[in-house]
């Protein structure tokens, strides 16, 4: 446990040291867009500037917030948009130090970052259920997760990424014994290499790559095995926010909504949208764009009612709880929290429900 705290302590002092340079930094992995300043006709003289901090390249998660722009939506609610680069350090982080407004994240990181003091709050959930799940090569030896004893998986370093590896191994009948190596995006051409034996893609997007290239995947849920689902992509916001400016975010909520929405009945157009103002050198394949966009506006952008955003708390509570009772919500001093966090305060529907209203 403590090797876990130390890692995600140190992310914390790098990422307060290195903030300005880091905010700027381009990935190393891959080309990386510019940070885009989207300068509109806006409704009033003097927009609002909202500072959204991307947590990787551009892609199909970020889609509305492209259609909203290009529609000129954000305008109409008085928003400049200025679009973030991914960076490498965590949009929790950023939005602690004033540098986003907004950042795209994920329930497997705020909690994380709320254990250790972090007034983050979720403002809309991007995807309803979780897109990752366990991967191996189709044709290798490994027919159950079992069978990953033994074996490693490449991975991103995230404080839960181990300890739910050896859940999902043990929960299958195996002993636990997987290690992982840190590998980033470059996680994956390791599998198809051979030098690990398992990856955790977006099944929305390394998912469908892997078709696209012949690889064919075998793939579990973590659902399966006792791992509760979890919006797979939120918006987060810094809780003095969402109390003092609520009328700024949910004139941006308004936007972000229809933007989602729009992409969910016209996945290609949006996906279009996205390209013409990302730039196409951004995605060197552009029918994994357009196919990424298709499956999530079919099964991962809307809950049940067909809206876009909604959250509730047995979403938050389900994989909050499961990093609870495995101790792994750590305190500023290393040690796992001794009673269970206040669930409700990890996310708010107050803006999105007055922005939905506002749009009626």
């Amino acid at each position: 446990m403590m090797s876990v705290y130390k890692w995600f302590a140190s992310l914390l002092l790098i990422a307060a040291v290195a903030l300005v340079l880091s905010a700027c930094t381009e990935s190393a992995d891959a080309p990386q867009a510019d940070s885009v300043r989207v300068v509109e006709a806006a409704a009033e003289p003097d927009p609002d500037v909202i500072r959204i901090q991307l947590d990787w390249l551009p892609n199909t998660n970020h889609t509305g917030i492209y259609v909203a722009i290009a529609q000129g939506w954000y305008a109409e609610e008085g928003i400049e948009i200025e679009l973030l680069p991914y960076s490498g350090v965590a949009g929790e982080i950023l939005i602690d130090q004033n540098v986003a407004e907004v950042a795209f994240s994920f329930p497997t990181y705020l909690p994380l970052f709320r254990a250790q003091g972090l007034d983050i709050v979720s403002i809309a959930a991007v995807l309803q259920t979780n897109p990752t799940e366990v991967a191996v090569l189709a044709d290798g030896p490994i027919e159950r997760p079992r069978d990953l004893d033994g074996q490693s998986y490449g991975g991103f370093g995230g404080p839960a990424e181990q300890p739910q590896w050896e859940w999902v191994v043990r929960a299958d009948g195996g002993a636990g014994d997987i290690s992982g190596v840190i590998l980033d995006t470059a996680a994956y051409e390791a599998l198809y290499e051979g030098r690990v034996q398992a990856v955790e893609p977006f099944v929305t997007w390394e998912g469908i790559e892997a078709r696209q290239r012949g690889i064919e995947l075998r793939t579990w849920k973590y659902t399966d095995f006792g791992i509760p689902d979890y919006p797979g992509v939120v918006l987060v916001a810094g809780r003095a926010l969402v109390d003092d400016d609520s009328d700024l975010l949910t004139r941006f909520l308004a936007a972000t909504i229809k933007g989602y929405e729009y992409a969910v009945s016209e996945p290609k157009r949006a996906a279009q949208m996205m390209i013409d103002i990302a730039g196409e050198d951004v995605f060197p394949n552009l029918e994994l764009v357009f196919e990424s966009a298709r499956l999530l506006a079919a099964q991962y952008y809307v809950d049940p009612d067909g809206r876009w955003g909604s959250q509730t708390l047995d979403q938050w509570r389900g994989y909050t709880e499961w990093l609870y009772e495995h101790d792994l919500l750590l305190d500023v001093d290393g040690d796992p929290l001794e009673e269970p966090p206040d669930y409700d305060a990890y996310f708010t529907n107050d803006l999105y429900e007055a922005a939905r209203a506002s749009l009626n």
